[in-house]
């Protein structure tokens, strides 16, 4: 069940306070509840009241001298309305009822029910009549606070309308026949009297707890209502306490009289403690008027001070002036904005301030004042005592005089310099921005969540390939713009955009207007504030994944060839493996080596050297069948791989195609080069099962090809495994000997070939490992070459030799020479020169009793290197000599620019001496061509007397070998030392 809505209640104020009245509401049945309660209530409180003014009633009972009942219920009237008028008449035909009631007979009871239902009427008929009366001449609510309202409302409620209840009172009793017609005026005089003192006393103590206005109905009920009830209280205690027999004849008039003229006195006592607290209560509002009225003047004249300091401290400039522009009051804030100080503008015109070109501004503004209007915010230019502008915002607004009329202009200027300086630089930002966006070389985009695109700059648009008018038409939207495949990042950029207003850069593709898709970066933030609209930068990817694409070309290309480099070579390799592994194949592996390239490279130059490799590549391309690859791994060095439908035959075949290609000369400008080709072959699975194991056997019969004289191809072997692990054998146990000191010299003695003296001696290199023969150089020199291990050994070969010379000089053999063989590896080092330098200086040995053996080929390689570094060594003072003379390419044009002392004549044209023509007449052109280039000879290899005979016939100097002695130990190299060979050599003559 819906409960019942409370009533409305409507708030009226009157004389300066708010009472609360309740409306009546909609729910009937709650209101007639409400209403039967009060009638109900206020009908026992007057029947209360009515019993109690009983007890003090008359004989026979129904005149008393006071009736409280009746101020009781004009105060009912008052406060609640006529709607309670009925609980008047029943209370009152209750108590009277109960005095008039007689049962002897049915007329007699319809009498005794008659008679107090007309006095009930007559009571409830003279409170509806003085609550009007009251409302009509004094009004209500009311506070009775004016001597007055307090006559009128205790008059006309008493007095005057208690004349209603006394005339029908005493009518009724009268006709009733209960009351004497004798008595009538007695009677109702007594009635008048009673019901006047009762409201006179009882309505001010009711409106005390009920009445309106609460606020000061209550403030009574100490300064009225406690002396109402004590002199009440009083009088009817000794009218009560004295009643016989003062109250009975003859007294009884003059007991009344006595009771009657104290009752009087108590409602005259009220009405003038209500006339007291009337002037009182207006007293004090009067003086709180008083004091608000203070109040408020002084809070103006604080706030009028106040206003003041506000316009003489203000930091903007308030000037008031006339309606012509005169000027009347002038704030410092005015003297500080303008610099005029106030006695220099006051009385002057407006105009001072107002730049020429602006004194049109002033008609327009006038005229709105004029017509009463306000104008804000004009933002305008005035003129300091200086000459200096200055940028102000100007509120004008016309003032009014008592009569309404425009009397004068106020004037509010602000200066905004330092905004519009402000909004000068945001908008040069702004333009510098938009500049930056419009000018920049990535994408920039301006779009919300939805894929609408507002704004895009040039770069944006060149890679979308859509224009600015296709914006402005808002016909371009990124979420057109992407293919389906990168829904799912673009999902997850926008939940990272909405969680964190920005999204980590992601590659994803646009498709552009035409329709091509064009790889591209793509970042984007959000702005700050509720809208979802935010900035995107569009990188265009096209050249960086073209230059990745380039790179990894590169990456696994050779970028002299563009044949597939080492890295692609192994992944292909991995490939075939595993597709003859799958299908029971085999797969052969070429290791190609270019013959005499180096040559070609040192002597020609890298430029004609790398022509030659791209011949090279094209030629080896050519041979190839379906499904082969070829590889370049660096410098000369090619791989074939070569898939095997049968047996090696296929291998060999493809092999000797491209030796065949490889013969062929190569025309390169004007050179006509021929080179070749060694191969090495090995085969899967019989060679190896991984490519590292297969590499290295084709890279091991490659070597065989060499050794087997180049030009050719070799199948890899077991034995060929075997030397390669011998090599590497070889290898470690030289790294063991240098860390073990197992090397020693031996030394063979170099004579003059006139005198027979040993002029130098040649030191030879030989390993001695524990418990075994020497072993001559020329069983491990090359492994050393090969795997660098020559370098600290030729180092220690020089240190250890220069020592023995300098023992050798101590010894007495100041002249002696030495000779020491120089490899290759050991001048290719930077710090050769000083190295050198550092060990003569440790030994004391002089550097013209040093002289360094070199090959010809060594002349060939990198050769203004080498001519710098031999050059420095013959600045030094140290001999150079040529070894093996006439095995290699040497020229006269290489003999005439480096710094060479001597040749050494090879020991396989002096071995044939005298048994092949063309090796005897190239060792006397050897010597004849020494002769004329002013270069010492020796010769080496000289074993017999005829050799040694035809070598000093055509004017050879110097030999050495085993006719005169072989190497020896440096403790019996002194023996040799002391020989004669001159003499020895007569003698055996």
């Amino acid at each position: 069940m819906a409960r019942p809505s409370p009533a409305p209640e409507l708030f009226v104020r009157t004389a300066g306070l708010t009472y609360r009245l309740t409306v009546p509401g909609t729910n009937m049945h709650t209101e007639v509840v409400r209403r039967s309660g009060e009638i109900v209530i206020l009908a026992l409180v007057y029947y209360i009241a009515a019993r109690f003014g009983l007890l003090l009633a008359f004989t026979p009972g129904y005149a008393a001298p006071i009736w409280p009942a009746a101020g009781i219920a004009l105060a009912a009237i008052l406060v609640r309305g006529n709607r309670v008028a009925p609980g008047i008449w029943l209370g009152s035909f209750l108590a009277n009822a109960g005095v008039a009631f007689d049962a002897g007979s049915s007329a007699v009871i319809a009498t005794s029910l008659l008679l107090p239902a007309g006095i009930g009427v007559g009571a409830m008929l003279q409170a509806i009549a003085g609550a009007h009366l009251v409302r009509r001449f004094v009004g209500y609510p009311t506070a009775l606070d004016r001597s007055r309202d307090v006559i009128r409302f205790l008059g006309l409620g008493g007095p005057l309308s208690c004349i209603v209840s006394a005339s029908v009172g005493a009518t009724v009793l009268v006709l009733a026949g209960k009351l004497p017609a004798d008595s009538y005026a007695f009677t109702w005089w007594a009635w008048w009297f009673g019901d006047a003192i009762g409201v006179q006393v009882a309505t001010p103590l009711v409106l005390t707890w009920c009445g309106q206005p609460h606020a000061i109905w209550r403030r009574r009920r100490k300064t009225v209502a406690v002396p109402i009830c004590l002199a009440f209280t009083l009088i009817v205690g000794v009218f009560l306490g004295a009643r016989e027999p003062y109250f009975s004849p003859p007294h009884l008039r003059i007991a009344w009289a006595v009771l009657a003229g104290g009752l009087a006195f108590t409602g005259l006592l009220g009405a003038f403690l209500l006339v007291i607290s009337g002037h009182s209560m207006l007293f004090e509002q009067l003086a709180a008027q008083r004091t608000q009225d203070l109040e408020r003047t002084r809070q103006a004249e604080q706030a009028a001070l106040l206003l003041a300091d506000i316009v003489t401290s203000s930091d903007d400039a308030i000037i008031g002036k006339t309606l012509d522009g005169t000027i009347v009051s002038w704030n410092a804030g005015a003297e500080r904005m303008y610099g005029y100080s106030a006695d220099e503008v006051v009385g002057r015109s407006i105009s001072i301030l107002i730049p020429a070109e602006l004194a049109e501004e002033i008609p327009a503004v006038l005229e709105r004042l004029q017509r009463g209007e306000r104008v804000e915010h004009l933002e305008t230019v005035r003129v300091r005592k200086d000459g200096g502008r200055i940028n102000v915002s100007l509120t004008t607004s016309p003032i009014r005089n008592a009569e309404g009329m425009i009397a004068g202009v106020s004037a509010i200027a602000r200066d905004i310099s330092e905004r519009k300086r402000a909004e000068d630089a945001l908008r040069d930002r702004e333009a510098r921005i938009r500049r930056l966006v419009d000018a920049n070389i990535i994408g920039i985009f301006i779009g919300d969540l939805s894929g609408h695109i507002s704004e895009a700059n040039d770069a944006f648009l060149k890679i979308s390939g859509y224009s600015k008018e296709d914006v402005l038409a808002g016909i371009i939207r990124w979420t057109d713009m992407t293919p389906p495949q990168y829904d799912a990042a673009d999902e997850h950029a926008l939940e990272e955009l909405k969680t964190t207003g920005r999204c980590t850069p992601y590659e994803k593709e646009y498709i552009r207007k035409d329709g091509k898709l064009i790889p591209v970066l793509l970042a984007s933030a959000l702005f700050e504030g509720p809208q979802e609209e935010g900035v995107s930068f569009v990188l265009d990817l096209t050249e960086r994944r073209q230059a990745d694409e380039r790179i990894h070309h590169m990456a696994e290309h050779d970028a002299l060839t563009g044949l597939p480099n080492r890295t692609l070579l192994q992944d292909r390799m991995h490939q075939a493996i595993a597709f003859a592994h799958r299908h029971r194949r085999r797969v052969a592996v070429l290791f190609i080596d270019l013959d005499y390239f180096k040559n070609i490279n040192d002597s020609l130059g890298h430029y004609i050297g790398d022509q030659v490799l791209k011949m090279a590549a094209i030629r080896l391309q050519q041979c190839l069948r379906e499904g082969d690859s070829v590889a370049r791994l660096g410098g000369d060095e090619f791989v074939l791989i070569v898939p095997l439908l049968d047996d090696s035959s296929d291998a060999a075949r493809v092999a000797g195609k491209a030796l065949d290609s490889l013969s062929q000369p190569f025309s390169i400008e004007v050179n006509q080069l021929h080179l070749g080709g060694s191969i090495g072959i090995s085969v899967y699975p019989d060679d190896g099962l991984d490519v590292d194991s297969l590499m290295r056997a084709a890279d091991t019969a490659m070597y065989h090809a060499k050794e087997m004289g180049r030009g050719n191809f070799q199948f890899f072997t077991a034995a060929l495994n075997h030397a390669v692990q011998q090599r590497l054998d070889v290898g470690q146990r030289l790294r063991h000997a240098l860390a073990q000191d197992e090397f020693i010299l031996h030394y063979q003695p170099q004579v003059n070939m006139k005198s027979g003296i040993i002029f130098s001696a040649e030191a030879l290199l030989r390993w001695q490992p524990p418990g075994s023969q020497p072993i001559s150089c020329g069983d491990f020199i090359a492994n050393a070459e090969e795997s660098g291990l020559i370098v600290p050994i030729g180092e220690w070969v020089l240190r250890q030799a220069c020592r023995q010379l300098k023992l050798w000089h101590a010894a007495g053999h100041p002249e002696l020479k030495m000779a020491v063989n120089l490899s290759p590896r050991q001048l290719e080092q930077v710090n050769f020169c000083s190295l050198l330098g550092q060990i003569l200086t440790e030994t004391g040995i002089a550097a013209t009793s040093l002289e360094l053996e070199i090959t010809e080929s060594m002349l060939m390689r990198r050769s203004e290197y080498n001519l710098a570094m031999l050059t420095r060594l013959s600045d030094m003072g140290i001999q150079l000599s040529i070894d093996d003379f006439g095995t290699g390419y040497s020229s006269l044009a290489y003999l005439q620019r480096f710094p060479v002392h001597s040749l050494k004549i090879d020991q396989s044209f002096v071995r044939d001496i005298g048994k092949d023509q063309n090796d005897t007449a190239l060792v006397t052109a050897i010597i004849a061509m020494a002769a004329s280039l002013h270069l010492g000879v020796i010769a080496e290899g000289v074993e017999t007397l005829q050799q040694a005979e035809f070598l000093m016939a055509h004017g050879c100097p110097a030999a050495q070998g085993f006719y005169y002695s072989k190497a020896v130990r440096a403790d019996a190299f002194p023996d040799l030392i002391g020989k004669s060979f001159e003499r020895w050599m007569l003698r055996q003559g």
